[in-house]
């Protein structure tokens, strides 16, 4: 039930790189009601202008209108409830691993869970663990119960219910494999249990994307086995992983999907595009399907680059690549956009 950060957000606004205009500016300001309201919900604390830059792995983004953290399935459903009434669009943060948010900030609500919804619970093979966890820690935390199923996606950079929205999946493995059911918040909804096959899971893709489905919790069903040659299994995949990865740069791993029967990295070091640049973005020398945050880059830079990627691609291999990465706001319309021109 707390207010943070109600500091002059003109003040916060005023740093956003490189003179984007930030969507907190008057005369729109913050939704001052819907602040109060959320701020009245026991379980959430709720802080304005925080800056996206700082709670993403890629280091970019202007300020959140109201960022919100929530400890609790019913202050979820609270807050759902109070985006709807007020009109105003919920983005769910998870681990901030694969997200672009707009340089000039996101108006709205910015979501992230916390307290019981980061908890685990073990019951023989079954798993119940909370939309907030990361799949690293649940990994892991189930090796050491000698509990088998996840390894293959430990070293994938998402919460559990990011994971389950777009069906993750990693070395032969998808969230699908081993996922027995969700729970799912919506609005003006009760809380709904929905099975594995509810979902219909495909390659990244569930019926809950692009939805106002909020996933806050997952049972697993596991297999018991050598735990602790899990542990190791879970330490060479990493390895492995990391290794193919640019180090030393935030980034937001994998920007695109792969096509049926190819990898979007090949293709797009095909078209000669390791290390091309644009403002302090570059496509990494390691990995051509990672863009870094070489220095001070801006979503813009960002999107510059995929479309790049996405154009050249399209035009020497007639394949469309499709966005892995997130598009917050209005970046994912003008991806689109932007791509469907002809390629220069």
């Amino acid at each position: 039930m707390r207010t943070l950060g109600d500091v002059a957000w003109k003040n916060v606004t005023a740093s956003i790189d490189k003179g984007a205009v930030s969507v907190l500016q008057p005369p729109e300001g913050v939704n001052l009601k819907a602040r109060d309201r959320l701020a009245s919900i026991p379980g959430v604390e709720v802080r304005v202008a925080v800056r996206l830059a700082s709670v993403t792995t890629l280091r970019i983004g202007g300020p959140a209108e109201l960022f919100v953290r929530v400890e609790s399935e019913a202050a979820l459903t609270d807050v759902l409830t109070v985006a709807r009434e007020t009109a105003l669009v919920l983005h769910l943060h998870g681990h901030g691993s694969n997200v672009l948010f707009p340089d000039g900030g996101m108006r709205g609500i910015v979501c992230r869970l916390r307290g019981e919804l980061e908890q685990v619970e073990v019951e023989g093979e079954t798993v119940r663990a909370g939309a907030g966890v990361t799949l690293a820690r649940l990994a892991r935390d189930t090796a050491k119960q000698d509990l088998l199923g996840l390894e293959a996606l430990s070293g994938f950079p998402s919460t559990v219910g990011g994971a389950v929205v777009m069906n993750a999946g990693c070395y032969g493995t998808e969230i699908r494999d081993v996922l027995a059911e969700v729970r799912v918040a919506r609005p003006g909804r009760p809380v709904e249990t929905l099975a594995t096959a509810d979902l219909k899971p495909g390659y990244r893709t569930t019926s809950l994307q692009g939805t106002e489905a909020i996933v806050t919790r997952a049972e697993f069903r596991l297999r018991r086995g050598d735990g602790a040659s899990a542990l190791k299994r879970i330490n060479e995949l990493n390895r492995r992983r990391w290794e193919s990865l640019p180090s030393g740069k935030p980034n937001a791993g994998s920007v695109f999907r792969n096509p049926e029967g190819d990898f979007a990295g090949r293709l797009i070091e095909a078209c000669g595009l390791k290390g091309a640049s644009s403002g302090g973005a570059e496509i990494s020398q390691r990995h051509a399907n990672v863009i870094v945050n070489r220095e001070n880059a801006r979503a813009a830079d960002v999107l510059d680059l995929m479309i790049t990627a996405h154009r050249a691609v399209r035009d020497r291999f007639h394949v469309e690549l499709r966005p892995e990465i997130v598009l917050a706001g209005d970046l994912a319309d003008e991806f689109w956009r932007r791509a469907a021109a002809p390629g220069i």
